[in-house]
């Protein structure tokens, strides 16, 4: 289910990606292309801590959404798709997260 948001509101929309191997040190981005569009502007996301467990380390980030001062704002009427891409070495995952959809 996506999430819906207020195209007026500004607020952090914040999720986790979980990998095989440490990523603490690696760069998360976000990417909100209209729905069915290619990702290409990422915005670098703030982490919020990396956790480690079972052979698994899980980040979690967020961004800040919205017209007020945020990373990117949304349009009321449209629907985004939400990549993350997590740049560590030799892999560079992109992965589609959720859609949001704007009104």
């Amino acid at each position: 289910m996506p999430l819906t948001m207020l195209a007026a509101s500004t607020e952090y929309v914040t999720s986790t990606i979980t990998a095989d191997h440490d990523i603490t040190n690696d760069a998360i981005q976000v990417s909100l292309p209209l729905t069915g569009a290619q990702p290409s502007n990422w915005i670098s996301a703030t982490v919020l801590g990396v956790v480690p467990g079972s052979g698994k380390w899980t980040a979690t980030y967020r961004l800040l959404v919205g017209p007020q001062a945020g990373d990117v704002s949304l349009e009321a009427g449209s629907s985004y798709d939400w990549y993350v891409k997590v740049t560590d070495s030799p892999e560079v995952p992109v992965r589609k997260v959720d859609t949001i959809k704007a009104v």
